[in-house]
């Protein structure tokens, strides 16, 4: 069992940490599998990537999703001006 580090940021819900260090290692208790029914992806950027850049890469994983997982419902956001 490992324990995060003081200060070290994670995800986490009730039953417990399930993630660490900024999305880098999933545990297995929230990992995808051939048996995942519901899944919800994230995606973000720090500078200097744009935002464009982003929406891009959501649409080439929403294309990956379809192509492995035919007959999947895909729903995206776009994310809202800043400002």
């Amino acid at each position: 069992m490992e324990h995060p580090d003081a200060g070290e940021v994670v995800w986490c819900d009730d039953a417990g940490v399930t993630c660490r260090r900024w999305n880098w290692r999933q545990g297995p208790r929230t990992r995808l599998t051939e048996r995942t029914a519901s899944a919800v992806f994230l995606l973000e950027s720090l500078a200097p990537m744009p935002v464009p850049e982003v929406v891009s890469a959501g649409a080439e994983l929403a294309e990956l999703l379809e192509k492995f997982s035919p007959g999947a419902r895909i729903d995206m956001r776009a994310p809202e001006p800043a400002g």
